[in-house]
């Protein structure tokens, strides 16, 4: 562990490398030497990461006061925007409400019930209307999800804030630092540079799938990369693999040899045990080529989990497109389960914020109108989330139904209800013998002793499989820009199988190029000449 006021630190650990479990060991070894009126504080970027390591630390330890653990939003509006928004340029109002929204989602929402010669035509009138919807919002105490972190930048640019704020973490732990776009790293570097503050950051540039900053035009200037580039930080390499299989961790070095300094990042598939290298095993990674319909992709998949007899629950079945996705869960007669839907977090308080937003009421305001108290408007979020998941509420229409005929408590307009942002499942049990299947951006942190990734067209295959770091980092259109790394995450979840199904035909050089990656085509690939 580094001590405050030097350098950052940054672990490059690939997938299976054990983050969570060394992130975990790091900040024990921390608590000791953290002092009762400062804290260490943990950033994740999922609620289930957030759950994942706060249930392994509540196994070894009593949580302290002053652990905090929680994702990007959640640390910058406690940390920073609940306390110094009003060095916010724009005040903020009091109390402060969190929309589980965009600014973007309120301008619609806003236009949509404009007529049509009202409506915003311009690139100038949109940015016009959307700064007086802002200012609104701000006045009023909301603060949509992506002012979150627009806030905290300004507040961040103030010297004493930045001053106190670091003062206030003595260590800072950041997971899935390659997930960091430039503002969060900003506000970082503000943090660092401060000198009070240790902060240990863990990633891989190569499961960076998020959409690209507008201020990023090289893959080589995403914040983790610039980062272990800089004087800034110390890089420290994990390259062990206590996930996958000897031959699937040799394949997913084709693709992740990144270079830091004179050490060349390649993982090495170890035994979680005893650390020691696994050897070859019989498991090989297949193609199958499909003629535009899943089902033999699948069937091939399910002969090859029975003869490396690994059950139904342990495969999985991931894509990029959602209506591959949706082809897949009809091929499997519906019978799945969902790994998004899958956390203990109780969603009260943005149920809550979410409730008063569209209320267009703070809690004082809504305790004096409704003669009621903190009891009654906990008791109405608890009604709002069963009613989410029992199907009740399905959109914001039916959610406007309920607020109103079920609880009577009168909505005004004006203000959107993303209610898919509010859709959590608090079920522990797996859900019987059923297949997984999920999205590529889903599925992400999970594993599975069976993985079948298929893509949708050979251009997209073609992709996932790009083996040149100068092609696979560059910046293509909105479309594509991740591809290269959505394979990469999608072969890292298999833990024994790996299967890639295509579901279009492809060519006699693609079969050549898996064939060079080791890819064993399964059972005869469908060939169509160039």
């Amino acid at each position: 562990m580094t001590k405050s006021g030097s350098k950052g630190t940054i672990i490059i650990a690939g997938p299976g490398a054990g983050k969570t479990h060394n992130m975990v060991a790091k900040i024990i070894d921390a608590l000791p030497l953290l002092s009762g009126c400062r804290y260490l504080a943990v950033i994740t970027y999922t609620n289930s990461a957030t759950n994942n390591i706060l249930s392994r630390l509540s196994k070894k330890i009593v949580i302290p006061h002053n652990l905090f653990i929680g994702t990007i939003h959640s640390f910058l509006n406690r940390f920073i925007v609940v306390p110094f928004s009003s060095f916010n340029p724009e005040p903020v109002g009091q109390e402060k409400i969190f929309m589980q929204c965009g600014i973007d989602d309120v301008f619609l929402h806003v236009e949509k019930s404009k007529s049509a010669e009202k409506k915003s035509k311009t690139p100038e009138a949109v940015n016009k209307a959307k700064a007086v919807i802002k200012k609104r919002l701000n006045q009023l105490g909301y603060i949509t999800f992506d002012q979150t972190l627009s806030i905290a930048a300004a507040c961040m640019a103030n010297p004493q804030v930045a001053r106190v704020v670091a003062n206030r973490l003595q260590y800072l732990f950041v997971d899935e630092f390659q997930d960091s776009g430039n503002t969060v790293f900003n506000i970082i570097e503000s943090i660092r540079k401060q000198g009070k503050t240790t902060i240990y950051c863990v990633g891989d540039p190569e499961q960076y799938i998020q959409s690209f900053d507008s201020s990023i035009r090289q893959f080589a200037n995403i914040p983790i990369l610039k980062a272990a580039a800089s004087t800034g930080y110390q890089v420290e390499i994990n390259n062990a693999n206590y996930r996958s299989s000897k031959n699937i961790a040799d394949f997913l070095n084709n693709f992740n040899g990144r270079q830091f300094g004179n050490e060349k990042f390649a993982q090495i598939a170890r035994i979680k045990e005893t650390s020691e290298p696994k050897t070859e095993s019989d498991e090989r990674i297949y193609f199958v080529a499909g003629n535009d319909n899943v089902t033999p992709i699948i069937n091939s998949f399910y002969i090859l989990c029975d003869q490396y007899q690994i059950q139904l629950p342990d495969r999985s079945i991931i894509a990029k497109k959602k209506d591959v996705i949706n082809r897949i869960t009809a091929a499997v007669g519906n019978n799945y389960k969902d790994p998004k839907k899958t956390t203990s977090i109780l969603p009260i308080k943005a149920i809550q914020d979410t409730l008063l937003t569209t209320l267009q009421l703070d809690t004082s305001k809504f305790f004096a109108q409704y003669n009621a108290d903190v009891n009654t408007l906990r008791k109405h979020s608890i009604a709002i989330f069963k009613a989410i998941n029992s199907g009740t509420i399905k959109d914001e229409n039916t959610y406007g139904n309920f607020v109103q005929d079920v609880l009577g408590l009168n909505i005004k307009a004006g203000l959107p209800v993303k209610i898919d942002n509010l859709k959590f499942d608090i079920r522990h049990e797996q859900i019987g013998n059923a297949v997984t299947v999920a999205t590529i951006h889903t599925i992400k942190g999970l594993e599975s002793p069976a993985v079948l990734a298929i893509a949708k067209t050979e251009e997209e295959l073609l992709l996932w499989l790009e083996a040149n770091h100068s092609e696979r980092d560059k910046k293509r259109t909105n479309e594509t820009t991740d591809y290269p790394r959505l394979g990469y995450v999608a072969f890292s979840r298999a833990e024994r199988l790996l299967c890639i199904g295509c579901l279009k035909p492809v060519s006699n050089e693609t079969i050549k190029k898996m064939e060079a990656l080791n890819i064993l085509v399964y059972p005869v690939a469908v060939k169509q000449q160039i």
